[in-house]
């Protein structure tokens, strides 16, 4: 019996010695890989976009990439960049398609149910873009005005709150929204100031409504873990970005001041 008991004992030991291996935290797989897979989108000048120069992305999103790149991995050129859009990038964060998304990304109560977000890194305001001789000075001028909006994105929330009376066509891309704006499928486009502004830069004979409707914080996107150590990680890289003064940098390397 003593015996029996002893074999229980040296089991037991032998079990708990061998159990299973404790789960690594998410910097710790990233690291493990040796690359940082990025949501970037490629149609939103000057934050992300693909460079006619180079034919690689660009923008201020993706510089906030690199940085981060840099800082976990010690390298800017450890980034593998799959394309998003706005109707798509939370699918893409929840399925592990994607380490994070850094593309103009608002934190909304709705999102932060389904994933986490880092500190913002920019704060956005809601406006619309339309020619300079359209009699739209105001948003209440839009009642009953065809208004482009790229489908999934804040600004089709805003509208139809804001303006119910308002026609909205929806679009996936904002490749495909500017495109119908430019052929005359809207009296206007409303998104985010920084993306209109980017618009502004290529095109000449618009303008945009002085008036925001919004305060969009642009932040990066993550799976919820549990372990948490990602977002804090990514929210000491912000805060520190903010510190030494590379977001004033990005802010004037992009024309967004």
């Amino acid at each position: 019996m003593k015996k029996f008991i002893s074999l229980i004992i040296i089991s037991l030991i032998l079990l708990t010695g061998c159990g299973k291996k404790e789960e690594k935290n998410a910097v710790e797989k990233i690291k493990e890989k040796d690359v940082i897979v990025v949501g970037i989108k490629n149609d939103t000048k000057p934050f992300g976009f693909i460079s006619k120069t180079t034919g690689k992305p660009a923008g201020f999103d993706v510089d906030v990439a690199k940085y981060i790149a840099k800082d976990i991995l010690g390298e800017e050129r450890k980034i593998r960049f799959v394309p998003v859009t706005s109707g798509n990038r939370i699918e893409a964060i929840m399925s592990g398609e994607v380490d994070m998304v850094i593309a103009t990304m608002s934190v909304t109560p709705q999102r932060q149910y389904l994933i986490d977000f880092s500190e913002p890194y920019y704060i956005a305001g809601q406006t619309a873009l339309v020619k300079e001789d359209s009699d739209i000075h105001t948003f209440s001028d839009l009642k009953r005005k065809k208004t482009i909006v790229v489908q999934g994105s804040t600004t089709e929330e805003n509208i139809r709150r804001i303006i119910p009376t308002a026609k909205l066509v929806g679009y996936k891309t904002y490749k495909e929204a500017f495109e119908a704006f430019l052929s005359g499928k809207g009296d206007a486009i409303s998104s985010d100031d920084t993306i209109l502004s980017g618009f502004l830069i290529d095109h000449q004979g618009y303008r945009m409504l002085k008036h925001r409707i919004s305060q969009e914080p642009y932040a990066i996107g993550i799976k919820k873990y549990d372990d948490k150590v990602l977002k804090n990680t990514l929210d000491q890289i912000v805060v520190r970005m903010k510190k030494d003064g590379t977001i004033k940098k990005l802010k004037q390397k992009w024309q967004l001041q």
